[in-house]
């Protein structure tokens, strides 16, 4: 149900013409790489001694490896290109390494299946956002691919637990 819901909501303006491909296959594969980090999350943090180790070992290994390709790529200059918005930067950072490390101490305290469905319902929040900051028409098939989505969330909650 939160599936055919989210669905819903990326179809919403209709099936994509031949210009969205693109857009459309890149979606799909960073759905399919978002599936698998899941996977691996739930099962590593599954495997570990502790939560906070494995998110730890995490940013760990990949914290010092991401800005590589940035600064081979820009070089010297980066540095006085982020300096204007360091501080933006590092606020994005932490809240996005908070957001992250909920959902694998959700994986690692929950079915994972349900905890991955439940973190894809963010498009909920982008939708309203949409919606409210950007004036965009919700329309009646949004609203109901959204209450589609919350029906599922119901459902998942009532069955387990």
């Amino acid at each position: 149900m939160i599936s055919a819901g989210l669905a819903g909501l990326a179809f919403a303006d209709g099936w994509p013409g031949r210009a969205q491909l693109p857009a459309l296959a890149a979606a799909v594969a960073t759905g399919v790489v978002i599936a698998g980090c899941t996977v691996v999350d739930g099962t590593g943090v599954h495997h570990s001694q502790t939560v906070i180790g494995y998110i730890a070992w995490l940013f760990l290994c990949q914290g010092p490896v991401l800005p590589l390709p940035a600064l081979a790529r820009r070089g010297r200059p980066l540095f006085a290109q982020l300096k204007p918005v360091c501080g933006i930067g590092l606020t994005g950072g932490a809240v996005s390494s908070l957001a992250y490390g909920l959902a694998i101490w959700a994986q690692a305290h929950g079915d994972l299946a349900t905890v991955a469905a439940l973190r894809e319902t963010s498009i909920l929040i982008a939708a309203l956002i949409a919606t409210l900051l950007f004036r965009e028409r919700s329309g009646r098939l949004r609203l109901t691919a959204g209450a589609a989505v919350l029906a599922g969330i119901a459902v998942l909650e009532l069955a387990h637990p």
